[in-house]
């Protein structure tokens, strides 16, 4: 039965018709309240849904909330929002079907209770909006077609907008609606429409890359969503094409990897994957040619290039093996390059390890046991004390290994390199060494013998320090290039090394001939090109990245952590001839006033346990047996920095100066630099932090700098003094006592009681604040497991890097 039927010309909306129309519409419902077979005249019509309009954006925003109801009449009825919603019908269906069925359960003189109850379920309560006093009646839900609620105009202004390419006010149409309501029916399909819409405008703006992005959430949310997948190959094709055409090929691997994953029907994919299966072919030619002309290095070269076009390329793996394993090449990860540190004059870790790779020495570090360093040498073969220690005979090595990477040298090579050592005039000329060799006897070209004036407690320490360089004029025309790596080429990318010696042919296993060093911006990026295959090892890395490697699982299959023997000792030194920091209560001042404990928790490890870095009290090994152990690591003490500098200016009667600190290179040493500037600063002085690459100050007063100083009884003057070598002039600056104690330990012989002298001056430099020892750290050197060949005791990155060899291996998976 129509209870009512009323018009209105959505066009022509008047005050005065709209009032004339809701009043009419309560009569009527008034009227049927007490005669509900009478029909009412028909006043006016309502307009249909075809008829409304929807509302503006404006309006959804600012304006009251209102529903639309369909009326079984084809009219639309506006009214405030209703309550509960959305799907207020279904809500409104269960709860009467609920109703019914305890109707049905109780007996027949309860059921007038749920009857009534259920005539009440049956008609929906609303209210009309602009109307004085907001009227509310009653609407039987018999007569209900539809509701549309405010929150689904606002998804259907949505779709309108969209139309118009309109996403700014799309967006911000469904920002409200999620405020508003954590789930609502169509609210995630408008979210996805909104986003395909936006990725379609970008292509079309050429702007690939972040479409792709944008199609990707679409992907997440509806993988069917209509038009994706042909969006998605518009996209990708420009991206790989571009990416193609800079030779940046692991991009368009990452993309061409994109649409397999999704569409692995697409052509698409294979039409490039078919492009770059050619440009590998073309590059295992000329491979091919190259190693058949004897040009190893650069078949290498081309086969890792065709690895880095197309991996999945069918006919790849097996050139790349036979080449690859012909010349090996070693990809590392770094973040620095050698000759970048100007302000840091002492010697940085790139530049490190370029000494050890271009300049072999006569003796080098082979182990460590109980703190005490243990050498070997590539050039002899037997040494052995004459004359109850004050001579050693010497014999060379006749003979080296293929894979070697040293030559045979005789005394025609070595004698003039000690000569030079010893010869005042000569630039090489080296003051301790002197003091200690009084001769040098050729007795053939195998065999030579040192008579010493004073006898060193250790004779390798010393020799340690010669260099088997080439130099020009120094050797005769037929003398041999002692061997080794040589800087082959550097840009601000990539350092290339390679070996000097080339390894012969017909070898049934070769190694390695090439080192690439890769430089990248930040330890991260260094730790993403090792998982992405861009390089096998990395060098270095601070401890909350090798503790994350450590706990990956998948990770450690692929690779191994191993710690260096060698810990790392982080420490502040201060300049002698600085005026103001000759006084020891500034010094003490500065050392008191930092926080070791923290920095090194909070900072350098990043790891509230410090399980692989400790507090020292030494710049050398903790445990090296010449620290004394009754000097404790100082305490961190605000008051006594307070009370020591208070004394300090006074006895400085012209104030403490900006001081200068040189920070050594690397993020973290500037971090902690920083920090400690910052304490100090506190203090109400006046600190200027100059970082290794940046030009070399006039003047210094402190250096923060790493050392791994294995031998103090022979380093700890070349320590100090910041030089190559212990030359007594070095020690002008620094007061009597320190001279008399390095001088005293120098011309010690006796190892225990060198020892001794050793740990007498651990504890006075330790008193006077010479230097101040930060933290010992223990690195690690993260390898791919296809590298083998490297010493169980690891001192080096590069510790014995002509008996490495890796075995052939490229990434197969795309990114």
């Amino acid at each position: 039965m129509e209870l009512f039927s009323v018009s209105m010309n959505p066009h022509k909306q008047t005050h005065s018709s709209f009032m004339k129309y809701s009043v009419s519409i309560i009569c009527l419902l008034l009227f049927s309240a007490s005669s509900l077979h009478a029909q009412p005249e028909i006043e006016e019509k309502l307009p249909t849904l075809e008829e409304m309009v929807l509302p503006t954006v404006k309006k959804l925003l600012n304006d009251t909330p209102k529903d639309w109801i369909v009326l079984n009449t084809g009219g639309v009825l506006t009214v405030e929002s209703l309550v509960p919603r959305p799907d207020t019908l279904a809500l409104r269906q269960t709860e009467i079907e609920a109703t019914e069925a305890e109707r049905r359960k109780v007996s027949p003189d309860q059921r007038e209770r749920f009857t009534e109850k259920l005539a009440e379920l049956r008609k929906l309560d609303v209210s009309l909006p602009n109307v004085q006093g907001n009227p509310e009646f009653r609407l039987p839900i018999r007569q209900i077609v539809e509701i549309i609620h405010h929150e689904d105009l606002m998804i259907r202004r949505i779709d309108e907008l969209l139309k118009e390419n309109n996403i700014d006010q799309s967006l911000e149409l469904l920002n409200r609606l999620r405020r508003q309501w954590d789930s609502w029916p169509g609210m995630d399909e408008a979210h996805t429409k909104i986003v395909f819409f936006d990725a379609r405008l970008r292509i079309e703006k050429e702007d690939y890359a972040s479409s792709l992005m944008l199609l990707d959430e679409v992907y997440l949310l509806n993988k069917s969503f209509p038009g994706l997948s042909q969006q998605a190959e518009r996209a990708i094709q420009a991206l790989v094409e571009k990416a193609v055409e800079k030779e940046d090929y692991p991009q368009a691997q990452f993309y061409l990897n994109w649409i397999r994953q999704r569409y692995p029907d697409r052509p698409l994919y294979q039409s490039f994957s078919n492009q770059l299966a050619t440009t590998v072919t073309k590059l295992l030619d000329q491979a091919n040619a190259a190693s058949a002309s004897g040009d190893f290095g650069k078949a290498a070269e081309l086969v890792d290039e065709a690895a880095r076009v197309w991996p999945l390329a069918q006919n790849l793996r097996g050139p790349h093996r036979t080449h690859a394993e012909r010349f090996q090449r070693l990809h590392v990860g770094v973040i620095d390059a050698p000759g970048n540190a100007d302000a840091y004059f002492a010697l940085a870790p790139p530049d490190a390890r370029k000494r050890r790779l271009t300049s072999l020495t006569l003796f080098e570090l082979d182990r460590l046991r109980d703190g005490t360093a243990y050498y070997r040498t590539r050039f002899i073969d037997e040494w052995e004390p004459t004359d109850l220690g004050r001579e050693m005979r010497f014999t060379l090595k006749q003979f080296r290994q293929p894979s070697e990477m040293q030559a045979v040298l005789t005394t025609a090579e070595i004698a003039p390199l000690i000569f030079n050592r010893l010869n005042p005039d000569h630039p090489d000329y080296d003051e301790r060494m002197a003091s200690y060799i009084e001769s040098v006897e050729v007795h053939s070209p195998t065999e030579f013998t040192l008579a010493f004036r004073r006898v060193p407690p250790r004779i390798e320490p010393l020799l340690a320090k010669i260099q088997m360089t080439v130099k020009n004029n120094e050797f005769d025309d037929d003398s041999v290039d002692p061997g080794g790596f040589q800087l082959a080429s550097q840009d601000e990318k990539t350092v290339v090394y390679q070996r000097k010696i080339k390894e012969p042919p017909g070898l049934p296993k070769y190694h390695v001939a090439e080192i690439i060093e890769h430089r990248y911006d930040s330890y991260e990026k260094a730790a993403q090109g090792l998982s992405r295959g861009e390089v096998s090892m990395v060098s270095g890395l601070p401890d909350w990245i090798i503790r994350r490697m450590q706990n990956d699982e998948e990770f450690m299959k692929q690779f191994f952590v191993i710690p260096y023997q060698l810990p790392e000792t982080h420490l502040l030194q201060f300049n002698p001839a600085s005026k103001s920091l000759q006084n020891r209560e500034l010094r003490t001042a500065l050392a008191y006033a930092v926080d070791r404990d923290n920095l090194l928790r909070e900072v350098v490890l990043r790891d509230p346990k410090a399980m692989n870095g400790k507090i020292v009290a030494s710049p050398f090994l903790s445990s090296n047996p010449g620290r004394n152990i009754l000097v404790e690591p100082r305490r961190y003490d605000l008051s006594a920095a307070f009370a020591m500098l208070l004394a300090s200016r006074k006895q400085l009667k012209d104030g403490i100066p900006p001081l200068t600190m040189i920070v050594a290179p690397g993020p973290t040493a500037e971090e902690v630099a920083k920090k400690i500037a910052s304490t100090w600063r506190k203090l109400k002085l006046d600190v200027k932090l100059v970082m290794a690459d940046e030009p070399r100050p006039e003047n210094w007063d402190i250096i923060y700098r790493s050392v791994q100083m294995a031998e103090p009884l022979v380093e700890i003057w070349p320590f100090l003094t910041i030089q190559e070598r212990a030359n007594l002039d070095d020690l002008r600056r620094y007061p009597d006592w320190l001279k008399q104690e390095l001088i005293q330990l120098d011309r010690t012989s006796d190892q225990s009681r060198a020892i001794s002298s050793l740990q007498t001056l651990h504890r006075h430099l330790w008193s006077d604040t010479a230097v101040f020892p930060l933290w010992e750290l223990q690195r690690y050197l993260v390898i791919r497991k296809n590298v083998q060949g490297y010493p169980k005791n690891l001192m080096h990155s590069y510790d014995q890097i002509d008996r490495w060899m890796i075995d052939a291996w490229y990434q197969t998976e795309l990114p």
